[in-house]
């Protein structure tokens, strides 16, 4: 009892009252455990902060050795599994001595292991049907290496035999120096590698291994590429690789995920059987990470090379990486998303201006690498107009950060992203297992929440209606100004770029410019404004055995419909003729050939393309015609909930297209940069020789040369278009998918 208890019984005995004389007690003196401190109430947790659970149709464990197992049942593709090993561990892990070494041991995995010694791993799995690249595959990046398995599952020994493989790969590769090679010689699997890098060091590849030192300087990313140093490669000895294996692919870094169409109860079982003997090394390494840059102001990267085929700008913005666990990171990450919509659709606007400086461009904010996330600016840059672009790109990030966004912008970019997660939810039953294999893999290595397309749908639809002007406006802040910007400049020799100087002049010049607001027109709200005259089904005819019925329509065209249930809420039309660029004459060609692309970048009707793209907003539909050798051809579709919109679209696209003197000026310079800076690239330059050499110069088999375009004419070309599509009596449509054929008609 504490003195304050004994001090309190006294008084209560003596408040009762006693038969014995009262007895003064003198007030007791304090002490420090007399004093009572207000305990303050604990703080409030916000329960949106916490951890959204797993969706329960997952199951999820781990074997007392640390190895997690993730198992997912899901029928599509039908009598098909998806078996995956992913590790966590990649470049990142590698030592100095192991600079590539995470790849080759990828590699090494298909050369030989415990129970398939050599090349009898792969001749396993060609003799069950398996196909290398599309059932067979792995992967290795800065931070992961995941091994991908596509097995049948109409015999139960393949579902066996491919978690055998797992469990080889996971702890049983054999490293037999005969299929390793001779450190030096750069033969056998080694050769190999280097033949992959040695292919993958084009124009890009070098440019972008130097930008890395300046994106990520002062981390693991910096120096440690997937790919490698060819000398380690060649020359590493291979206790090396066998280190690396040793070290990083243990028990508490690997993750077996199987999802598919097979009894769930069963592959856990087998998963159990097979994967708890393995053994953690009996000193466990700490998993090194890649890090984050320690930024203190814009850093600047400018780099050329002489095949480079376009000069293009970005500015990145970096932050640490945030998870997203909770319903709190859901909710930035929807805002994140839309801010990114709206300025995507700011940038594509300007791109088709003709005095846009650039091509195209875009921006997003969203995980660079496992540590970083980053708010990028991508701009691909007409010739001469790198310093235009730069203040593009600034320009537009400070005309919403000052000016705000509209309210027309806002609506759009929610109704389209309700409909994407609608969509989503919608056809979750019947979508390709490999996309919730890579949910899976994104949940073992960074904790993202999976909880069903339906559950999030619901939680989006709740989120989106309540991000607010303020909130965008909040989002590009959240990024910082200068503290971790890197700006990436690059472009083909010899054509004119700014100094670090002088982009870090024009960043200031940006911040200090008068910049308006950005103006929004009013969209139309009907794509006919008049309906066509409906023709007729002059003749129907069905062939039971395939489920497929064919209409004749009275201007002549067929109609072949297939109901599905393959992909739910999914229409496609497909629908051909005879015809194509055989049908144009030598003299018209040069105009007639691009008459697909002029349309398509034009409009329709009294439509310019980017009004016709916000009056699709909140549909999943498509329309595109095309021209070929000898066939005319055009492919439409989306959500079958669209399905109306969809043959609106398609009836303008065949009979509606539209001069735009504007658009097709800017499809023009546009083209003719793009072939310049394409014929850069020795592949090009090679297949467009070759193949001039293969025809004897025949001008429809050989690529047009820059100054062609400017002989162009878009009238011609538009004639020739309406020749071919607005008469449909030639044409048959195939239309396949979740459709009923009474509405349909």
């Amino acid at each position: 009892m504490s003195t304050r208890s004994l001090h309190l019984g006294l008084a209560l005995l003596l408040a009762c009252g006693s038969s014995k004389p009262q007895v003064t007690v003198p007030a007791p003196v304090p002490t420090a455990r007399d004093v009572v401190v207000a305990t303050p109430p604990p703080a409030r947790v916000d329960p949106d902060a916490a951890p959204i659970p797993l969706w329960p149709e997952v199951k999820k464990g781990t074997l007392p050795n640390g190895l997690t197992y993730y198992i997912f049942k899901h029928g599509k593709p039908e009598k098909r599994a998806l078996l995956w090993l992913a590790v966590n561990a990649g470049s990142v892990q590698e030592d100095d001595d192991q600079r590539g070494l995470a790849h080759f041991d990828e590699h090494m995995a298909f050369n030989g292991t415990k129970r398939y010694p050599k090349n009898a791993l792969i001749s396993y799995l060609e003799k069950i049907g398996m196909r290398f690249g599309a059932d067979l595959n792995a992967y290795t990046t800065w931070d992961q290496t995941v091994y991908q398995l596509e097995v049948p599952t109409d015999d139960a020994q393949y579902i066996a035999g491919g978690l055998d493989i797992l469990r080889d790969w996971a702890a049983d590769v054999t490293y037999d120096p005969s299929e390793v090679g001779v450190a030096g010689k750069g033969d056998k699997e080694r050769g190999v590698v280097l033949e992959e890098w040695r292919l993958g060091r084009g124009a890009g590849r070098r440019l972008y291994d130097k930008q890395a030192k300046v994106l990520f300087a002062g981390t693991r990313y910096a120096d440690r590429l997937a790919i490698g140093d060819p000398d380690i490669i060649k020359n590493a000895p291979r206790d090396n690789l066998y280190r690396f294996y040793k070290d990083w692919y243990r028990p508490d870094l690997m993750a077996v995920i199987a999802v598919g169409d097979f009894d769930p109860a069963d592959i856990e079982k087998q998963i159990v059987a097979r994967f708890s003997d393995l053994k953690a090394p009996a000193k466990e390494r700490p998993r090194p990470t890649g890090g984050f840059p320690k930024g203190a102001g814009t850093r600047v990267s400018i780099e050329t090379d002489k095949e480079a085929s376009s000069t293009s700008v970005t500015v990145a913005n970096l932050v640490p990486h945030r998870d997203v666990v909770s319903k709190l990171d859901h909710r930035r990450v929807i805002a994140e998303r839309l801010y990114s919509m709206i300025l995507d659709e700011r940038l594509r606007a300007i791109s088709r201006k003709p005095d846009a400086p650039f091509i195209r461009a875009f921006g997003s904010v969203s995980p660079m690498e496992r540590d970083i996330d980053a708010f990028e600016r991508v701009a691909e840059v007409k010739s001469g107009k790198v310093e235009d672009s730069l203040r593009a790109l600034f320009s537009e990030v400070l005309r919403i950060e000052r000016n705000g966004i509209t309210a027309g912008e806002l609506e759009r970019a929610r109704t389209n992203m309700a409909r994407s997660y609608e969509q989503l939810a919608d056809t979750e039953a019947t979508r390709d297992s490999r996309q919730f294999t890579d949910e899976i893999t994104r949940n073992f290595f960074v904790h993202e929440f999976m909880v069903g397309s339906a559950v999030e749908r619901e939680m989006a639809l709740a989120v989106i209606p309540t991000i607010t002007v303020d909130d965008l406006n909040a989002v590009v802040k959240t990024f910082g100004g200068a503290d971790n910007r890197v700006v990436l400049i690059s472009g083909p020799d010899g054509q004119p770029l700014p100094t670090k100087e002088q982009v870090l002049a024009i960043i200031d010049d940006v911040s200090k410019a008068q910049i308006p607001q950005w103006e929004d027109k009013p969209i139309p709200t009907s794509l006919l404004a008049t309906l066509p005259t409906p023709g007729k089904i002059v003749k129907e005819k069905t062939v039971d055995a395939v489920g497929v019925t064919e209409w004749t329509l009275s201007n002549g065209a067929r109609v072949i419909v297939k109901p599905t249930d393959f992909e739910r809420d999914s229409v496609v039309l497909d629908g051909f003729s005879a015809g194509g660029e055989a049908t144009i004459s030598d003299k018209d060609y040069p105009s007639d050939r691009f008459a697909d692309e002029i349309v398509t970048v034009s409009g329709l009707g009294a439509f310019d393309f980017e009004t016709l793209g916000k009056m699709l907003t909140g549909k999943q539909v498509y329309a595109q015609t095309s021209i070929a050798a000898t066939t005319d051809s055009v492919i439409a579709g989306g959500s079958a909930r669209d399905l109306e919109t969809a043959m609106q679209l398609l009836y303008l696209r065949m009979t509606a297209p539209r001069s735009d003197p504007e658009a097709f000026a800017v499809w023009q310079h546009n083209t003719a940069e793009r072939i310049t800076n394409t014929l850069r690239s020795p592949d090009a330059r090679y297949n467009r020789e070759s193949s001039a050499a293969e025809y004897k110069g025949n001008l429809r088999h050989v690529s047009p040369e820059p100054a062609e375009l400017a002989k162009v004419d878009p009238a011609k070309a538009l004639g020739f278009y309406t020749q071919r599509f607005g008469d449909a009596s030639s044409f048959t449509f195939v239309i396949v998918g979740a459709v009923e054929l009474d509405k349909l008609k």
